[in-house]
């Protein structure tokens, strides 16, 4: 049998995971990467997530905004706690990925904006 959360546990869940990144000192950020080199940090607010609602939790803020600080294809995304550790990973682009940026073209001092940002604790 495979297990399956009900909504209190997913919220709960959700709001864990996104809870970490309001852990440490200094700003939450979040990283958009061409495969392992870092084209752009924005950085979040405090707390970066709203409470989760049928387990999903979307970013505070948005659309948020950063600088280009190298050239590249972005193509993935680290959350990074205010302390610097990576808390999860994902796609990033600008349609079908788990967080949606204006210009996935990144060059050095554009700026960036995420413009959609949610996690998701899966049933």
């Amino acid at each position: 049998m495979t297990i399956t959360l009900g909504t209190p546990a997913r919220n709960a869940s959700c709001n864990g995971a996104v809870d970490l990144l309001d852990v440490g000192s200094g700003a939450a950020k979040f990283r958009i990467r061409a495969s392992t080199t870092t084209l752009c940090d924005i950085s979040l607010p405090n707390p970066a997530f709203g409470s989760a609602s049928v387990g999903v939790a979307t970013a505070a803020g948005l659309p948020l905004s950063g600088t280009g600080v190298a050239a590249g294809t972005a193509d993935n995304y680290q959350a990074l706690d205010r302390d610097g550790n990576v808390i999860w990973s994902g796609s990033v682009g600008t349609s079908g990925t788990d967080a949606i940026i204006d210009n996935a073209v990144i060059a050095i001092g554009q700026t960036v904006n995420l413009t959609s940002w949610t996690h998701t604790q899966p049933a």
